[in-house]
């Protein structure tokens, strides 16, 4: 029966990570939202499993798969969110996960305070209601805490580890799950009264699940939801309008139209926080010369290798969106203006050192702008930034103008 149980976690695991990887795969078709409710959904189920369902495990051990499956798998499916799809986005559904358990306990409190008045037939086990909730409150809490430190835990890791994503996902995870099991086990341990063999089942179980899911990701990445195949999904999609693209088809950057929606949002993080945020409108020149020489698909493939190094330079949290024609734009939450000044050089000269194809000499031409010292909307901000550009090529193109100078 141990060994079995043993054969059943690994074949939840596979099951559940296949149907999640496969929702995230479709937000190229109906949005990242549906991804982000089942994990909600998800998340809910496994603490009501991590009170209450235990399976037996060899050595005396044993362990819910609410944490190994379940809670294991969604830690792993939003660092692999932040991979993709950058921190900003992976912490979305953490948050509203939070703000929606604090709601749930607050119904639950008024639901204890009115059902000794309505007299209902059946009434409503509010103790297993109250328990529920307080462990989701604190599980959910717990994975909050969690997300503020995974996604910066995994980039240093990745670096030290020398760009080894699956070791750097495995350990990050490990090292995670860790934590969530001392603290959210203690928690359980006191209400429900589960022994400790428990706990110790349930840490062995996370780090061999964290290893499970980091190759599964690690697969999904290579084969599935890399460049490439990112670029190919959004080809061969039939009669689909450009302007409902997450990303950019020839470029892999963010789409034209989500520039105005995600300045907006770290605009709006800049008033209520005073962090800056830095705008850098990125003009390639040198392939208007070329493109009636060239078919359009060598352009594409050139100006994708421009997109690629741009988002090599920069930190995980930063985007890279597609402007116009030969242009893009970079949003820098969180960096100051001459911060920015110094990142927008090094993209500059990463760029002009591009190994290129005969005939095609490019350079950059960069406007920086940043609010709160440029402005505080987006449209100030583009016009400013739109205006550096302007200057930066009337100067002699290939440099950097911002609110000082060059």
């Amino acid at each position: 029966m141990p060994i079995l149980n043993i054969v059943l976690l690994l074949v939840e695991m596979a099951v559940y990570g296949s149907l999640m990887l496969g929702l995230f795969r479709a937000r190229f078709l109906i949005g990242i939202g549906p991804f982000f409710c089942a994990l909600g959904a998800v998340h809910v189920f496994a603490v009501y499993l991590a009170m209450c369902v235990f399976l037996v495990l060899p050595f005396g051990l044993s362990a819910s798969p609410g944490s190994v499956v379940l809670y294991a798998g969604t830690l792993s499916l939003l660092l692999m969110t932040h991979m993709i799809e950058g921190q900003d986005v992976a912490r979305q559904p953490v948050l509203g996960l939070l703000l929606g358990t604090v709601a749930v306990v607050i119904a639950v409190a008024f639901l204890a305070l009115e059902q000794g008045r309505a007299g209902a037939a059946r009434p409503a086990d509010v103790t297993v209601l109250n328990r529920m909730g307080m462990l989701t409150l604190w599980s959910t809490l717990l994975l909050f805490l969690e997300s503020l430190v995974v996604f910066r835990l995994y980039d240093r890791l990745l670096v030290v580890l020398g760009r080894r994503s699956f070791a750097a996902s495995w350990l990050t995870l490990a090292l995670v799950c860790t934590f969530d099991q001392v603290f959210f086990f203690s928690a359980v341990y006191l209400v429900q009264e589960v022994p400790l063999s428990a706990g110790v089942g349930g840490w062995i179980g996370k780090l061999v699940a964290s290893g499970f899911y980091s190759g599964l990701i690690w697969h999904y990445r290579r084969r599935l939801d890399g460049p490439e195949q990112a670029l190919a999904a959004a080809r061969q999609r039939p009669g689909a309008s450009h302007g409902r693209f997450r990303h950019d088809p020839a470029t892999g950057a963010f789409h034209r139209g989500r520039l105005e929606t995600l300045l907006a949002d770290l605009l709006s993080i800049t008033r209520a926080t005073g962090r800056p945020v830095s705008l850098m409108l990125v003009a390639v020149d040198g392939f208007d010369p070329l493109r009636g020489r060239l078919d359009a698909e060598d352009v594409d493939r050139d100006l994708r290798r421009v997109a690629e190094t741009l988002g090599k330079g920069l930190r995980s949290g930063d985007y890279v969106v597609r402007y116009d024609g030969d242009a893009f734009a970079i949003l820098a939450p969180g960096l100051p203006h001459m911060a920015a000044a110094q990142v927008a050089s090094m993209l500059r000269q990463r760029v002009a050192a591009l190994q290129m194809p005969p005939g095609l000499e490019i350079s950059l031409a960069i406007g920086l702008a940043t609010a709160p010292l440029d402005g505080e909307s987006v449209a100030k901000l583009l016009s400013v930034a739109n205006e550096r550009v302007y200057a930066a090529r009337q100067q002699g193109r290939d440099r950097v103008i911002g609110a000082y100078g060059v």
